[in-house]
């Protein structure tokens, strides 16, 4: 199943550089670097200011020096014990750091997959959209990953019976296993005016979810449409792509590509991206005419 790790999307990146400069700038020092290493690989809890000199092999006041500018950015924080003053790796400050970098990633990258798929479809106005399951968020967060991107459109499905932690595994596990077919919001998917389908679901007992299943069934409109097919997991894809794969293909869908994102993948900021990249790669976009109407279309990109 799919599990739910995203950044905090509440944080402002306009309120964060400056913040961001800082510790860049603390971190931009070899030897710096060398100390927050020598830290964090510490498993005694006693490192001072003589035993990092001895092994950095430098003097003492030039640790000193070091230590004052990494604690004024709160990357570590010391303790007094007696006449000895140690030096640890302040936690929260790390974690922190790390969701400010993973969202300055996510929006760069955001901007990449733009451009990325500006070149890709280049004199051809595609209209795409993404249907999709999610129990606990993560296909969502792939899905929106892909609109933020693309401009697409966002179909969510979603059972009209809500699973719960206990259903989703007396219930839904069962059904997934058996490719069964949930009853769904909404009733009828119409994809006629759409180019591309990309089409995701998480993995449940190595297939694909009963939700997508009757996903599949509520498709108007589809017979001759290209489609991608990708998956989201955290032990193993199983069947899921294949069997999904021929559902649609007898829709009369034509797949022209199948993803599976592992777990390593989907907990990253711009695991949409990456799903991007992949269906770029694999050309989806060959073989359709110049705009969705017959008539040629000079606006670049995925709508």
């Amino acid at each position: 199943m799919d599990h739910d790790e995203t950044p905090d999307p509440n944080l402002d990146l306009s309120e964060i550089v400056p913040d961001m400069a800082g510790t860049f700038k603390a971190l931009g020092d070899l030897t710096r670097l060398r100390i927050i290493h020598l830290l964090s690989t510490d498993t005694s809890g006693t490192l001072g200011v003589s035993e990092l000199a001895a092994r950095l092999n430098i003097t003492q006041p030039a640790v000193s020096q070091h230590l004052k500018t990494l604690k004024t950015e709160g990357l570590v924080h010391s303790r007094r014990e007696g006449f000895y003053t140690y030096y640890t790796i302040d936690r929260e400050r790390m974690v922190v750091f790390r969701d400010h970098f993973e969202l300055m990633y996510a929006s760069i990258m955001e901007k990449c997959n733009r451009e990325l798929i500006r070149q890709s479809t280049r004199d051809r106005k595609i209209r795409a959209c993404v249907i999709f399951y999610s129990y606990t968020g993560i296909t969502r967060g792939v899905a929106e990953g892909v609109r933020r991107a693309s401009g697409c459109d966002l179909i969510e499905v979603r059972t009209k019976k809500p699973y719960t932690p206990i259903s989703i595994f007396t219930t839904g596990i069962l059904r997934s296993r058996r490719m069964a077919s949930d009853p769904i919001d909404p009733d009828e998917i119409d994809v006629s005016v759409y180019d591309l389908l990309i089409i995701g679901t998480p993995v449940w007992a190595g297939r694909a979810s009963p939700a997508i299943n009757g996903a599949v069934k509520a498709l108007r409109g589809c017979e001759g449409k290209n489609a991608v097919v990708f998956t989201t997991y955290s032990t193993s894809p199983g069947d899921a792509l294949p069997n999904l794969a021929k559902a649609l293909t007898d829709r009369g869908v034509k797949v022209v590509t199948e993803i599976s994102l592992a777990g390593e993948v989907t907990k990253r900021p711009d695991a949409g991206g990456e799903l991007l990249r992949r269906i770029v790669e694999a050309d989806p976009f060959s073989g359709l005419e110049t705009g969705t109407t017959g008539q040629e279309q000079k606006t670049d990109g995925i709508s």
